[in-house]
């Protein structure tokens, strides 16, 4: 077998195939274009163990394609952008996998234009390699908010900035950046800009999180939930929101308190004590009807407006 009737086989889809077929082609052999093939075929073996779920398996040959890369001619660099996808794949499968200090180490300014260009898929837009590779670089960050990993982080976000200043997504992460750091006033301002343009229900919340003044808070937490279309996410939101109006509108936080805790036991979740024991305060109160908390949620946009001036 030569190397064509490899890459016939990979064309074909015959993955296990190809990968049976080059592994001894390539013991004997590392020429150019066997280690071309090894690699192609590899990051084939690989994603087809991922969707086989031989989770281990596949990470063994992530790391081989990351030794074998560096043997490998890649003038267009088509294999620095599939060891990407790569380790966005890994990310996803690997708890242990960290893709900060991956793209810390790789250099994130190798990327090519073409890695930050947005894609298409079933003719939707899909955010860049580099977009998606910074994404999962804020997850980490998101769970472990030291200075340390801010700071370890913000050259790679200073990089995204590059390619799309504009990007809700970046403007989010450098908002991350400035509340870590304790800068929170920067991170509000960040914020406040967004809402006038954005309406995703997560940014009302997130905002809500920030800003220390109860009318914003709650203003906020009505917009987000209003904005979010299921139920599912809105719960955490519904619990906050009745915390909050506890002290000023009994009625209206056992609605919130009762839609929160409905839902927790439908998605079969636990009903924490703090939940608990806000229901127990507001046994003897009647909630307000649906129609009446929507109309409270649209009288909140007046706030909202004063927030964004």
């Amino acid at each position: 077998m030569e190397i064509r009737d490899i890459f016939k086989l990979r064309k074909e889809g015959r993955t296990e195939e190809a990968y049976a077929a080059i592994l001894p082609m390539y013991a004997v052999h590392k020429g150019h274009y066997t280690t071309i093939a090894m690699f192609w075929v590899g990051v084939d073996m690989m994603k087809l163990r991922y969707q086989q779920r031989q989770l281990e398996e596949a990470y063994k040959i992530f790391r081989s394609l990351l030794r074998l890369y560096t043997t490998m001619d890649d003038t267009d660099l088509k294999g620095q952008s599939a060891l990407m996808r790569a380790a966005l794949l890994v990310f996803d499968h690997h708890p242990g996998f960290s893709m900060l200090d991956f793209i810390t180490q790789w250099g994130i300014t190798r990327l090519t234009d073409e890695d930050w260009t947005i894609e298409q898929g079933d003719g939707h837009p899909i955010p860049s390699i580099g977009m998606r590779i910074v994404g999962k670089v804020f997850k980490e960050v998101e769970s472990k908010p030291t200075v340390e990993i801010a700071l370890k982080a913000a050259p790679l976000l200073a990089e995204a900035l590059k390619h799309s200043p504009y990007n809700m997504q970046n403007q989010r992460y450098k908002a991350m950046i400035y509340r870590i750091m304790g800068k929170k006033d920067k991170a509000i301002n960040i914020y406040v800009h967004l809402i006038k343009k954005h309406r995703q229900s997560y940014i009302f919340h997130e905002l809500s999180e920030l800003v220390d003044d109860e009318r914003y808070k709650i203003a906020l937490l009505c917009k987000a939930i209003s904005a979010q279309r299921e139920e599912k996410f809105r719960q955490r939101m519904r619990f906050t929101l009745a915390y909050l109006l506890f002290s000023k509108d009994k009625a209206r936080a056992r609605y919130e308190l009762d839609k929160c805790i409905a839902m927790r036991k439908q998605l079969g979740y636990s009903i924490t004590w703090e939940m608990q024991n806000l229901a127990a305060s507001l046994k003897e109160v009647t909630p307000v009807t649906d129609a009446d908390e929507k109309s409270f949620y649209r009288e909140q946009e007046v706030v909202l407006k004063e927030l964004a001036m």
